[in-house]
This record gives C-alpha cells, structure tokens and sequence, in this order.
C-alpha cells in the first residue's frame, strides 16, 4: 500500500474529530436559529452567520492534526513526505465533501423558503447572484484555505517551537499595525473598503487559492526538517 494512502487511512480512523464534530455543532447552531427564525413576525427574514462555525472548526483541526498524528506517523517509519501528501489527500477530501454538502444544503434552503421559517444559514446573502458551481468553489477554498493556514501556523510549531511561533505573532502584529497606520494617516480605510472590498469580494475569494498554495508549500518545507 502507498504510505501516503496509509497516512489517510489513520486520519480517517479519526472520524469524530473530521466528520461528527464539525457537523454536530453546525446542527446545533441550525436548530437554535431554526427556534429563533419561527418566532419572527410574518414577513421577516433571518440572516445568520452561523455557517461560519465550520469554517473556525475547520481552522482548528488544521492547528491540531500534527501534535494527535505527526509523531505516530514518523514512528511507523512514513516519511515526512508521505505524511505531507497524506494529509493533503485527507484534507481534499473531507472539505471537498463539505463543501458539496453545504452546497447542497443551500440549493435546499433557497427552494424552501428558509426551510419553510425564512431563515439563511447555508445560502450566504452575498453569495445569492453566483453560480451554484461557483457556490461549491468558495465554500471549497475557504475550508481548505482555513484548514491550511492552521496546518501551515501547527508547522511553524512542529519546526521552531514556541519560539518560532512568539516570532512569527509578533512579526504578523508588526505588520498589521504600520499597514494600519498608514491607512489610517492617508485616510484609505474607506476606499479600501468600500471601493475595493465591496465590489471586489468574490474576487478576493478566488484569490485564496493561490494563498493557499503558499500555506502548501511553507508547511512542506518546514515539516521535512521538523522534529519529532
């Protein structure tokens, strides 16, 4: 058997923490907003962003799947490349059948009115105008984008330790806060905003993938070289 087919088989074993969880908590968030949306009046219509409880969920499995799987994995003699390419696999998968689900789940939602109590869990507002086809691409490039940049950060870890990860924080905030001085001493918060954001969104989704590559990559060259 290919090692990295077997490094998907011990993600999969797992199946609370890539399957039940995510789903258990996204249908605990519906039925709430499901209580909440058959008290309004007649008339009115729920937006909730709620659907983004998957998309955190997914983030947080990406940070813990080296600290439960990495060490067990190299003990088993896999190499790290196989490990790599497994958990990608293992991530293509399981976000690709969410991704189809929550399409899915959208398409239902839009021909039932809001399931029948004019609610919009799955049908994001913004998303409305756009393709199903290209529904299912975004929820798929965020999931993966989010799990990656988890997985990417968990690498940072795995390679430099706490120490690593202080640094890499701290550089992040560095950053963060001269790009926000000068938005704010030129005064482009609006225009960045409101002309480039608003308009540009779906754009900036697309945008991802690249992104994503780069979470890739980074995490690959940092786990051929990590501890156990």
């Amino acid at each position: 058997m290919n090692r990295a087919e077997q490094v998907i088989k011990l993600h999969l074993r797992n199946k609370l923490t890539w399957f039940y969880v995510p789903w258990i908590i996204l249908l605990a968030n519906f039925l709430i907003n499901m209580i909440i949306a058959s008290s309004l009046n007649l008339g009115e219509t729920m937006h909730t962003g709620a659907i983004s409880s998957i998309f955190v969920y997914t983030f947080v499995v990406g940070t813990i799947t080296l600290k439960e799987t990495f060490p067990f994995a190299v003990g088993l003699s896999i190499r790290r490349k196989d490990y790599f390419f497994g958990t990608v696999g293992t991530a293509l998968i399981v976000n690709g059948l969410s991704a189809l689900i929550l399409t899915v789940l959208s398409v239902i939602e839009g021909a039932t009115n809001g399931w029948g109590v004019r609610l919009n869990l799955f049908k994001v507002a913004f998303l409305s105008d756009v393709s199903v086809i290209s529904v299912l691409g975004i929820y798929l490039i965020l999931l993966l984008n989010m799990y990656f940049l988890g997985f990417a950060i968990s690498s940072i870890h795995r390679r430099f330790g706490s120490t690593g990860l202080y640094i890499f924080f701290t550089t992040l905030l560095l950053i963060g806060t001269l790009v926000s001085l000068y938005l704010t001493h030129f005064s482009l918060w609006g225009d960045l905003i409101l002309g480039g954001i608003a308009h540009h969104y779906l754009e900036i989704f697309w945008w991802m993938a690249p992104l994503t590559a780069v979470y890739l990559a980074a995490a690959y060259g940092l786990l051929r070289r990590a501890s156990v």
